[in-house]
């Protein structure tokens, strides 16, 4: 594996973590970085020129993707939701896994012509959706320490009722930001800023309720937005858990568009509240989405294998539109060093999702 001893006499991986700026777009020029916390305003529409000529504000707005996201769970449940906003349409979504029965919950609603409330500021934000039989809300008090996430679903048709409602711990002593600026050329980048933290809360399903505490209830929270291309792909891995030592250890590996990879990255170990940068890495799924993923970097820091259990696509096919999205949960194992070969995490153990996304709009 690519993670053996000779590994050691590398020249250390560098990708520093450097104070935020207050806005991401200054001057009318993106300002790129890898950074230890999110901006103060993340003004992606104050960008000049990103298609080669001077746009509209409106036009800025239509072409710039954006979605709130979090992986969370224990050692027995897994959850993932999101809110995203492409072009003319929201997609809302919340699924949850229950590994030890196998009872898999979800919903998913496409709503025409909507937005979540998506803004430029992450801290003091309400974002949702709320529907007739649904609702999937996020709340953000970043300055006060914790973000808080509601659910429910009525049962509507062949759709099981559930309701939850969780909790993050936002604060320096428990969980370490990650938040990048990346390129994709010309005057278009992408904002993101990702972070693992303790969680706790409770979910309510065909009748039964469950509690979420302790050092095994954790997630990971994604707030993204971009110009990105007009047709859209990556793939990404983020997994959480205890390590055998006791610790809350987590990470996200990416491989997308963003150009010059080994400066302009989003990969990140976390082990407790300490962040570590990661090299570029590549995800092969010789065998398709449903079967094993083989993720590995070219420094020996990473070499892991994500092994599905639960299919979660998402596709759609509309005339100017279209989503063709593999996110199947899963568990992980291999290894992870930090740059400094300080840190060695065994990801055995380790459960979280695969993301495999292609979108056309």
């Amino acid at each position: 594996m690519a993670g053996d001893d000779s590994a050691d006499e590398r020249k250390p991986y560098n990708r520093e973590l450097i104070d935020p700026p207050a806005s991401i777009v200054r001057d009318g020029a993106f300002v790129l970085g890898c950074f230890n916390g999110p901006v103060e305003r993340a003004n992606m529409l104050d960008v000049e020129r990103p298609y080669h000529y001077a746009v509209p504000r409106w036009v800025k707005d239509y072409r710039c993707k954006r979605w709130r996201a979090f992986q969370f769970g224990n050692s027995r449940w897994f959850f993932f939701t999101m809110l995203q906003e492409i072009q003319h349409f929201g997609f809302a979504h919340f699924s949850a896994y229950d590994k030890e029965r196998g009872r898999f919950y979800a919903l998913k609603r496409i709503v025409p012509l909507s937005r979540f409330g998506i803004n430029e500021r992450l801290d003091g934000e309400h974002v949702g959706y709320h529907g007739r039989h649904a609702l999937i809300e996020y709340s953000y008090d970043l300055s006060g320490g914790s973000i808080t996430l509601e659910t429910s679903s009525k049962r509507h048709q062949r759709r099981r009722t559930f309701a939850g409602s969780f909790s993050f711990a936002y604060n320096s002593r428990q969980s370490a930001p990650s938040t990048v600026c990346l390129p994709f050329g010309l005057n278009r980048a992408m904002y993101s800023t990702k972070v693992l933290m303790p969680m706790q809360g409770w979910f309510e399903a065909d009748g039964e309720r469950f509690e979420f505490k302790g050092p095994d209830a954790m997630g990971v929270m994604d707030d993204t937005k971009g110009f990105y291309p007009y047709r859209m792909s990556y793939d990404r891995v983020v997994g959480f858990g205890t390590d055998s030592k006791g610790r809350r250890v987590g990470f996200n590996l990416t491989d997308n568009q963003v150009r010059d990879q080994l400066v302009y990255n989003e990969n990140v170990l976390w082990i407790n509240s300490r962040v570590f940068p990661l090299p570029p890495i590549k995800v092969t799924t010789p065998n398709g989405p449903e079967n094993a993923w083989h993720i590995q970097d070219t420094e020996g820091l990473v070499d892991l294998a994500f092994r599905p259990e639960r299919r979660n696509d998402t596709k759609l096919n509309l005339l100017v539109t279209s989503m063709d999205n593999h996110i199947p949960f899963g568990s992980f194992e291999g290894l992870l060093r930090s740059p400094d070969g300080g840190e060695k995490v065994d990801a055995t153990g380790l459960y979280g999702m695969g993301e495999q996304r292609y979108l056309r709009a």
